[in-house]
């Protein structure tokens, strides 16, 4: 309920307007309203403020009495405003509720007792406006202020009063406190905003929680439906799966886990302990070294060996895994198949690791002996036997020979030992190629061999042949001290080591052949070379006595009889000597290339810079009547014998100047191949050239590719470079052109090089 006070106030106003005054236009002014304001209040006023109130004051003896208690009395505010917006009459109320003096209020303008604002004066100049047109105003809603400057809310009602004339002679107006109503409005709207936000608030809770739940309905569902397909997989999978209560029994086991073990159906297993898979040893080992670790949460994988339904034992692989509740989850895989195929693995490693060593130790040994010596010391370690032996046969003589024997024990049957064939117990099967074997030595012909096995312990054997290019070598026998214990894996490697054996021990064979071969060789070298140096020696004083002998008297002859010759004698004296200094030349240089062969090399650092720069200036000096224009770049060093590469170097850089001797200025030119891996040189001239289609002869012993007349020469020369240049680990080529020079590149080892 709203509790609140009325009033009501009547005012006579003035029958005619007041005048615009300096008074009226400063109240305005002071209200906040244009000068403007003031022709819309009183837009004719031609009286003072006092003359518009006295005629209302002196119309009060015309009120009755009654009316006139009614009006001081009444418990509401009453105020008589004039056309001009001035109030002109309030009662005791009115003025009590703005906490003024009744007198403080007349003749003062209405805008004063509303606050600025468009809820205050804002508001009561619209009212004002409206009620001049002559309209009543109902209830309007606006602020007031008190005399202490507070504010509070009214109700306004305004009422025109006209003359009879029809024109405005007051307004009349009655003022409501609803400050209190306001309040609590504002306080209502308060609370109802502040619910609204409750409400909101709830409601969102509400959304969320609503959210949250179904959003925990669809996350149940999806679990249910994971666990359900989870489960489809697991019945479905190839591995095991199982699940386990924390005492062990079964919950859950899928088809593939009965099978493994031996089940028809895994309902069979559900309640059962796991116990009920593994023997008591096994169950120990679980409960000793397995238990403990999934105690501490973590997961445990590993091999165990599985006991079926049949009592069979098998091995298989776990993976457990610890739950929450103290139970576990169990993968299992039957590994069988895998532990055959690590076994054949393991096997095969062990055979080629032997197969290795076989090898190696066939090429430490020196002699077929010990070749079949070491291939059976470590084919014990492949094929379960106490004895091996090796023979080779000789179908001449029908005899065999025992190459090789190992075993733990001596024996009668040793390496050198000659056996007639007959005594071998290979039989047919060996001379057709296939291995033999006697599971029981007693089944068999008792030939003085096979006593002797016996009496070595021996209860069976594997015979092998060793067979060549279709014919048979030679058996490799394998004795055991259990009958029939050679598998059929075993067999197999007991013959590719037979076949290792037989390849290694032709290869050695061929290797004793190479070796006789060799040595007749090196013997027929060593004859060889004794009549070579014999010859050199028949030339360098048998062959270069007589041609001293030629030359000398032909010279003598040309010195002090030439004048009893006539000219064609003499020029035939000339050829004679000049013939007989040229063979001499050739006999040096043959003798100079047959010594390359056999002598002795003393390899060193050799500075290239300075070796070229010493041949250089011998040359100049040979020739001083050239014009010889040497360049020499900077050239890596090597190592080598020096006295030989100087005269490759010797033989190259005459052979430039000789053949650019029609060349004015000759240039000759020694660079190097900086990019290459090896040390490279290359001389170069711009000389008479030659012709590639004959590069392949350039190097040939007596090769020219020009005439004697025009450039001399032996051609022995670059065989000698070419020579050298092999016994350094190089090699040397030549590239040209008839008539645009050539050039000459070869190779020496690097200075760090080991000497050749």
């Amino acid at each position: 309920m709203y509790l609140y006070r009325r009033a009501a106030l009547d005012v006579t106003l003035s029958p005619h307007r007041a005048r615009s005054t300096p008074k009226l236009q400063e109240t305005a002014t002071a209200c906040g309203l244009p000068d403007a304001s003031l022709n819309f209040f009183c837009p004719n006023a031609g009286s003072s403020l006092m003359s518009s109130v006295s005629p209302s004051v002196s119309d009060r003896s015309t009120t009755t009495p009654d009316y006139q208690a009614l009006y001081e009395t009444a418990p509401v505010a009453y105020f008589s405003v004039s056309p001009g917006g001035y109030i002109q009459m309030l009662n005791p109320y009115a003025a009590d509720l703005l906490g003024y003096k009744r007198r403080a209020l007349v003749g003062q303008s209405a805008l004063s007792i509303c606050p600025p604002g468009p809820e205050g004066r804002e508001r009561a100049l619209q009212v004002l406006q409206q009620v001049q047109q002559g309209h009543s105003v109902e209830k309007a809603e606006m602020r007031m202020v008190r005399s202490s400057g507070t504010e509070l809310w009214v109700h306004l009602t305004v009422h025109p009063v006209q003359n009879d004339d029809g024109t405005i002679e007051r307004f009349q107006s009655i003022v409501t406190d609803i400050t209190s109503r306001k309040e609590m409005q504002a306080q209502l709207e308060t609370n109802q905003v502040a619910l609204e936000s409750r409400v909101q608030a709830r409601t969102a809770e509400l959304e969320r929680v609503n959210e949250e739940l179904r959003a925990e309905i669809r996350e149940r569902r999806a679990v249910q439906e994971q666990q359900q397909r989870q489960l489809a997989a697991m019945d479905a999978a190839m591995a095991g799966m199982s699940i386990h209560a924390p005492n062990g029994a079964f919950r859950y086991a899928n088809q593939a886990h009965a099978t493994i073990y031996g089940y028809d159906d895994p309902e069979e297993l559900i309640g059962e302990s796991w116990r009920i898979l593994y023997d008591a040893q096994e169950q120990a080992y679980i409960e000793a070294e397995v238990f403990p670790v999934l105690d501490r949460g973590e997961q445990w994988s590993g091999d165990l060996t599985g006991l079926r339904r049949d009592g069979s034992t098998f091995p298989v692989y776990l993976t457990l895994t610890p739950l929450d509740d103290g139970g576990l989850t169990c993968i299992c895989e039957d590994i069988t198949a895998r532990k055959e195929r690590e076994q054949q693995l393991e096997l095969y490693t062990r055979r080629l690791e032997v197969l290795r060593d076989i090898d190696q130790a066939i090429l430490q040994a020196q002699s077929p002996a010990d070749i079949a010596q070491a291939a059976m010391k470590r084919l014990h370690h492949l094929v379960p036997c106490s004895r091996s032996s090796v023979a080779l046969l000789d179908r001449n003589t029908n005899e065999g020979t025992v190459l090789a024997r190992y075993s733990a024990g001596e024996s009668m049957l040793d390496s050198g030992v000659t056996v007639p064939l007959s005594h071998f117990q290979f039989t047919e099967a060996a001379l057709h190629q296939q291995h033999h074997i006697v599971e029981d030595i007693r089944s068999v012909k008792q030939t003085p061999l096979i006593q002797q096995l016996r009496e070595e312990g021996i209860q069976a054997f594997m015979t092998l042949p060793m067979s060549m290019e279709d014919t048979l070598i030679g058996i490799v026998n394998l004795g055991t001290e259990d009958p029939g214990c050679f598998t059929e894996q075993e067999q197999r490697i007991a013959q590719e080591v037979t076949d290792q054996l037989t390849i290694a021990l032709r290869q050695a064979q061929l290797l004793e052949q190479v070796q006789q071969h060799t040595e007749r060789l090196e013997q027929r070298v060593e004859e060889r070379t004794k009549e070579l140096e014999s010859f050199t020696y028949s030339v360098s004083h048998d062959l270069r006595t007589p041609l001293r002998a030629v030359d000398g008297f032909s010279r003598m002859l040309l010195n002090a009889h030439s004048d009893q010759l006539d000219d064609e004698g003499q020029r035939l004296l000339g050829v004679i000597v000049e013939s007989a200094q040229r063979m001499g030349q050739l006999i040096d240089d043959l003798l100079a290339l047959s010594r390359l062969g056999s002598r002795e090399m003393r390899s060193g650092p050799i500075d290239m810079d300075a070796l070229v720069d010493d041949v250089i200036d011998e040359l100049d000096r040979a020739h001083p009547d050239r014009n010889i224009v040497f360049s020499c770049d900077p050239l890596p060093r090597t190592c080598g014998d020096r006295s030989m590469v100087r005269q490759a170097l010797t033989n190259l850089l005459s052979n430039a100047v000789k053949f650019t001797q029609d060349e004015a200025p000759a240039r000759i030119r020694i660079t190097s191949d900086t990019k290459a891996d090896v040390p490279t040189y290359v001389i170069e001239d711009n000389g008479a050239g030659f012709d590639m289609a004959y590069a392949d002869k350039l190097f040939g012993v007596f090769q020219r590719l020009h005439d004697d007349d025009a450039f001399e020469g032996t051609g022995v020369g670059l065989a000698i470079v070419e020579r050298v240049v092999q016994r350094h680990g190089g090699h040397v080529e030549a590239e040209g052109a008839v008539g645009e020079g050539a050039s000459f590149t070869f190779t020496l080892p690097k200075e760090t090089a080991t000497p050749p």
